[in-house]
């Protein structure tokens, strides 16, 4: 066996040298081994299912609020004097309170009543004849009777108008119980007012017929005239207001 000289000796010394250095730096500079994963725990099937679909409704879930379903309770019964009372159209003045003391007129005879007031610019007659309320009238449409001076009426008759209406029951029983409780059949005069003779003055007349009596009564209207009779002004006033409630 043939020995190595001294220099390949050497070479293989240094060879070895360098190996043994490289398999140390190798060592320290090695990559960790990847971390392991954890295991996977799989829920049992009775574990899969959801929360929500429990048949326990008793608890809520935590951070959820309950809400009570009650029943609307039924709308509370107003009392009838509680009631909003509606406006209604007001008593006509006048139209007393007055217990019938007859259905309208005794038996055979005819209630009718006449209200007449004219002057140069003005035309009023309300008639009840067969409960039938007539109401004529003049208006000055066109201002005519504005500057009138003549003592003559600035209206003609065709510029009168006309309106009727049959009155119900209940209306002519008040008419005829305000003529009754009046006191206008128990006046004793049949003028009043006062003019004297020539004396420039409007004229009313009031005619009445009712029970078999008659009536003719007249009223001077004029500035300084004596007071109205209150029974006359009563049955005018309720006159009035029947006809101007008449559909026009």
């Amino acid at each position: 066996m043939k020995l190595p000289s001294s220099h390949t000796f050497v070479y293989c010394l240094l060879a070895g040298l360098v190996v043994l250095s490289l398999h140390g730096c190798d060592k320290r500079n090695e990559t960790p081994p990847p971390p392991q994963a954890e295991p996977v725990l799989i829920p049992q099937a009775d574990q899969l299912k959801p929360a929500s679909t429990s048949m326990d409704t008793t608890a809520p879930a935590a951070n959820t609020t309950a809400i009570a379903m009650q029943p609307s309770p039924p709308p509370a019964m107003t009392e009838p004097d509680a009631m909003p009372i509606s406006p209604t159209k007001l008593d006509k003045p006048n139209a007393l309170k007055i217990p019938n003391i007859a259905q309208q007129s005794l038996p055979g005879s005819e209630f009718s009543l006449r209200f007449l007031a004219t002057g140069e610019s003005f035309y009023t007659e309300i008639k009840l004849t067969h409960g039938i309320l007539n109401y004529t009238y003049f208006e000055d449409t066109t201002g005519r009777c504005e500057k009138w001076i003549k003592n003559s009426p600035c209206w003609e008759k065709n510029d009168l108008k006309t309106i009727s209406m049959a009155l119900p029951n209940a209306d002519l029983d008040n008419l005829y119980s305000i003529v009754k409780k009046s006191g206008v059949l128990a006046l004793k005069r049949e003028t009043f007012g006062g003019a004297k003779t020539g004396q420039r003055h409007y004229t009313q007349r009031l005619d009445i017929s009712i029970d078999g009596q008659q009536k003719q009564l007249l009223y001077q209207s004029f500035p300084g005239a004596s007071k109205k009779p209150e029974a006359f002004a009563m049955l005018e006033t309720a006159l009035l207001e029947y006809a101007r409630d008449l559909p026009h």
